[in-house]
């Protein structure tokens, strides 16, 4: 059900996103073949020259854990080989599968060595040991598992005791069971330490530290400050006796710099007197020509009969503003712009909605219901809010009724899907389920 979820998330995203989720986070389906091999011999039947690869020791590691009645070799075994799997290096979901078997079966040895200190007396130091090793693997191997990569699953009629659910409750149990807090201090951890304890344990460090470093004349802290206040205070003097000399320096430049300053005035009056006089003559001069020029543009508006034709050019001027204002609100350019607007939309609906149908087509045919993706699709569809949906595929691979029925204005319409997509422009070739990997990839090539 994971898968078929995911699936459907997938089928959202751009064709080379989906790909690349794919391709780096394919999930992971535990079969009867691997938890039911002969001897959990992997690869059966191989070469004799053929080296085993991670996945045979996954597969290997997988069936030792799931045999009926399993041993402590048989555990031990398992461990071994998954270890090995991950060494030589899995994709990221098989990897987090083997974490997790891996991380079960240590804590189900470190159950069994616990059993038997604890029926020991207290006496089989070995045991407690081998049960504190197993207990900090299984930590470290839970606690290394990346949920978000976790999208693995049984196959479904495996049997009891194989599925998702019981491993999940073995995990619950040894959380329970060997990994509870209460054993830390029986191997050696301080994690149990009451809070009393704790304070007890810093007031003590920290009060010898503040009699070793801090209290008494000796003390290197002391001394340390002795130091650095002779030093300030040398450094205070050399400062006030330099402040001194710059000012008594200071003083003979400002001295300088006022006598400048006055010659620089004097000259600088001098320069621009004359400056001064021009631009005011400059201006005056100025002013006379504009005022010349509003009574010669005055004399423009003048008919030959002395009428003054102004005031009926700004009257005109008014009324044109009014009728700008009135075509501005009424918004004749934007009326026009939506009327051309919408009559293209309405001579493009129908090409764009053939082509959005031949998108959704291809889709339904080359992606959803393809070889590879069908198995995914038919879990999918098994969901209670799509078993009425008539494009679902059933167990069988065929599509459940292929006829999409709406009711429109009160008049029932029906259109089989085939039929509908080959008169969008799909291929009659691609309109069929179950399309092989080549034939989808060339299908989903040529969408719109």
């Amino acid at each position: 059900m994971r898968h078929a979820l995911a699936l459907v998330l997938l089928c959202a995203v751009p064709a080379q996103a989906r790909d690349l989720f794919v391709d780096n986070l394919a999930g992971y389906m535990v079969e009867g073949r691997v938890l039911n091999a002969p001897d959990c011999a992997f690869p059966a039947n191989a070469a004799p020259d053929r080296q085993p690869t991670a996945t045979d020791a996954l597969e290997r590691g997988l069936c030792l854990y799931h045999r009926a009645n399993r041993s402590a070799d048989d555990e031990d075994a398992a461990i071994r080989a998954l270890d090995e799997a991950q060494v030589r290096g899995l994709p990221p979901v098989p990897q987090q599968l083997a974490t997790l078997v891996s991380g079960l079966a240590r804590c189900a040895g470190a159950d069994r060595h616990l059993a038997a200190f604890r029926a020991s007396g207290g006496q089989a130091e070995f045991e407690r040991t081998l049960f504190c090793r197993d207990r900090r693997g299984a930590q470290a191997d839970l606690d290394a598992i990346r949920w978000d990569h976790a999208l693995f699953e049984y196959a479904e009629g495996l049997g009891t005791g194989r599925s998702m659910d019981a491993r999940f409750s073995e995990m619950a149990a040894c959380h329970a069971g060997a990994l509870a807090p209460d054993f830390d201090a029986e191997c050696g951890l301080i994690s149990n330490l009451t809070d009393t304890e704790i304070a007890t344990f810093v007031d003590e460090a920290a009060d010898a530290s503040i009699a070793r470093h801090f209290s008494g004349v000796e003390s290197p802290i002391t001394a340390m400050f002795s130091r650095k206040l002779r030093r300030a205070e040398g450094l205070l003097e050399t400062a006030e006796a330099g402040i001194a000399g710059l000012a008594t320096q200071a003083a003979a430049v400002n001295a300088e710099h006022a006598a400048l300053q006055r010659v620089y005035e004097a000259a600088r009056d001098e320069k621009m007197g004359p400056i001064y006089d021009n631009y005011r003559s400059a201006i005056l001069r100025a002013t006379a020509i504009l005022d010349e020029f509003d009574r010669w543009k005055g004399g423009l508006f003048m008919t030959a009969e002395n009428v003054n034709l102004r005031p009926k050019i700004t009257e005109r001027s008014g009324e044109l503003a009014e009728e700008g204002t009135r075509v501005t609100d009424l918004a004749f350019a934007s009326t026009a712009a939506d009327l051309v607007a919408q009559i293209r939309r309405l001579a493009n609906a129908r090409e764009e909605n053939r082509a959005l149908t031949d998108q959704l087509c291809r889709i339904y045919f080359c992606e959803l219901l393809s070889r590879r993706a069908s198995p995914d699709t038919i879990r999918a569809c098994r969901r209670p809010a799509l078993a009425q949906n008539p494009l679902c595929l059933k167990p069988d691979g065929t599509v459940a009724d292929g006829t999409l029925r709406v009711t429109f204005d009160g008049t029932p319409h029906a259109a089989e899907i085939g039929a509908m997509c080959r008169d969008a422009g799909l291929d009659p070739a691609f309109a069929v389920p179950g399309l092989a990997p080549a034939q989808a990839a060339a299908c989903l090539a040529g969408m719109p």
